[in-house]
């Protein structure tokens, strides 16, 4: 693999660019912009000949996503410069029509809400587990999915995250054959295990275990751009067309050659470089110590590169932590009792003692101390249908009312309390007085509520009812 794209950019000297963007090749831009960015503004062009054209590609970028699935292992691919939320969006809209039933894990990004909403179809929510003593959510289990495909044989589609935040994958292949048995499509946000392809120690991929769609965020763990994405296909369950159709129904028409010759260095690093890349970071990994607890599981893949640490021993929440860290240290996901970093191909072995120091010394600082308590997170059901589907609950009419008097009424928002981060209330779901107490325990604890329009929670949007 080259870098064909990025040579076409190089090679761009035409002096008078009479076309988009307005800026023409860093002439026109702020000062400020100039000094930052340099002779890369000369790169930033629009569809001009030999760039060839994303939504339709035939050229240049046609060859890009060719390599780039021969590098993840897919039959196709399409590069994405909206995020892997484009990806979510368009694999669904590839898939479902309205008033379809699709099983969602209940742990799933908010753009499968937003997906749900745009195709119309009607969700059954999968429940997944709260590690009390991590205070985090586990991945979707296989048992899960056997019983809730059982309970809704007219599901079409099966949509799980894998692997989590903190890196820890469901059992995909054991799923996908189970799936597929009864004829369901299985869609994979692996938007944080994008690396996965390229070092036999990571758990196997999504593609390799047989979904049919597979989102990975690439910007997330590969050495590109903030933005740049790839949605994948392998076999027959869904056309190529209908994918192509979805993903210009939700990408821009102006795509960034910036990302996307960024992507196209990514998958060259990758090929030619990644597996020594993460046999030293592995090695570093392996060898970091550290005074709290480290998340290791031996029941289930869990990515090494991800270092979820234990924060409750010290007293302190991730978000405590975290301060005492910064401004030098900034780690990825503080929660209420961990505190998540991310190794990447940027990482040194430097960096890993800096923290590890940093770790001690504040360790120090807080001994003897009273640990955190474990959390007490209420089970949630295995499977849940919410009342009204996202669609329907988006254009509802709505009505803010006070958090008591929300009991028994439909949510109009979708509220997640951190920790544990798995939604407690999704748009479309009937307010619990077990869901209320819930968040209300999470704010005496010094969690944060996310997704309210009111981030005290003293008031809640409901969907009010059909006589008012």
């Amino acid at each position: 693999m080259t870098h064909p794209l990025l040579d076409i950019l190089v090679q761009q000297q035409h002096s008078c660019p009479f076309h988009t963007p307005g800026h023409q090749r860093g002439r026109g831009m702020a000062a400020p912009l100039r000094a930052l960015w340099g002779t890369a503004l000369a790169q930033d062009l629009s569809e001009i000949p030999g760039l060839d054209n994303l939504a339709a590609p035939t050229g240049v970028l046609a060859d890009l996503q060719a390599a780039i699935a021969a590098a993840a292992g897919s039959d196709r691919a399409w590069c994405l410069v909206n995020g892997a939320t484009a990806g979510v969006l368009a694999a669904l809209l590839a898939t479902l029509e309205p008033k379809d039933v699709v099983l969602v894990g209940r742990n799933v990004h908010r753009s499968v809400i937003s997906g749900l909403i745009l195709t119309g179809a009607q969700p059954v929510y999968l429940g997944v587990a709260v590690n009390s003593l991590w205070g985090i959510p586990e991945p979707v289990s296989l048992a899960t999915v056997v019983n809730a495909v059982a309970a809704y044989p007219t599901a079409k589609a099966v949509v799980l995250v894998s692997p989590t935040y903190e890196g820890l994958c469901s059992p995909l292949a054991a799923i996908a054959q189970h799936v597929h048995e009864r004829g369901l499509t299985f869609i994979v946000d692996e938007a944080h295990g994008s690396h996965f392809a390229f070092h036999p120690r990571f758990p196997s991929t999504a593609l390799a275990a047989g979904a049919d769609l597979v989102i990975q965020s690439w910007h997330k763990t590969l050495g590109t751009l903030t933005q740049t994405a790839v949605l994948h296909l392998q076999g027959t369950r869904v056309t190529p067309e209908r994918v192509s159709h979805a993903v210009t129904l939700v990408q821009t028409t102006s795509p960034s050659y910036w990302l996307l010759s960024a992507l196209e260095a990514a998958a060259w690093q990758m090929v030619h470089q990644g597996y020594d890349i993460y046999d030293r970071l592995l090695q570093w990994v392996a060898a970091f110590e550290s005074p709290l607890p480290r998340l290791e599981r031996l029941d289930i893949p869990q990515d090494p590169l991800r270092l979820t640490l234990g924060t409750w021993p010290l007293g302190l929440t991730g978000a405590d932590l975290e301060a005492q860290l910064q401004p030098d240290i900034i780690a990825e996901l503080p929660s209420g009792r961990s505190l998540t970093f991310c190794v990447g191909l940027g990482t040194t072995a430097q960096m890993l003692r800096t923290l590890a120091e940093r770790l001690r010394a504040i360790h120090q600082t807080h001994q003897p101390v009273q640990p955190l308590p474990p959390i007490a997170v209420p089970p949630l059901p295995a499977v849940s249908s919410p009342a009204l589907s996202p669609r329907t609950t988006y254009f509802s009419q709505r009505q803010v009312v006070p958090l008591a008097a929300a009991i028994d009424h439909i949510s109009a928002e979708t509220i997640a309390p951190y920790p544990p981060g798995i939604p407690t209330i999704i748009a479309g779901e009937v307010i619990t007085a077990a869901a209320v107490a819930e968040l209300q325990q999470v704010q005496a604890m010094g969690g944060t509520i996310i997704g309210a329009t009111d981030p005290q929670l003293n008031q809640i949007t409901i969907v009010p009812p059909a006589d008012n």
